[in-house]
């Protein structure tokens, strides 16, 4: 698993597209995906296949018979689409899922 973690404007969502691309059968949640896709053209990356937060909590608009790799943009708006009442203070990974 990738974690990207730094500052704001220091390409994060680049390295996350970059990464994206290299794995076959991603999607790419995040906001909003038509912005996120002309992005993603502006730095000469294609073959993405990018889905809202809204469309993925939907498994009927992107559900196959495949296993799917997934990345997400700025996890925080997207606990926040969950349930705007919530406010993302803090999570744990074990790190045998690196």
């Amino acid at each position: 698993m990738f974690r990207i973690i730094d500052k704001r404007g220091s390409g994060k969502t680049s390295r996350l597209m970059l990464i994206a691309k290299e794995y076959e059968n991603t999607l790419f949640v995040c906001g909003n995906p038509k912005a996120m896709e002309q992005k993603a053209h502006a730095y000469g990356i294609t073959g993405i296949e990018f889905i809202s937060y809204y469309d993925f909590l939907d498994v009927n608009k992107w559900r196959g018979t495949e296993r799917r790799n997934v990345v997400i943009d700025e996890i925080e708006p997207f606990i926040r689409h969950l349930n705007p009442c919530l406010d993302l203070i803090g999570y744990s990974i074990s790190e045998d899922d690196l």
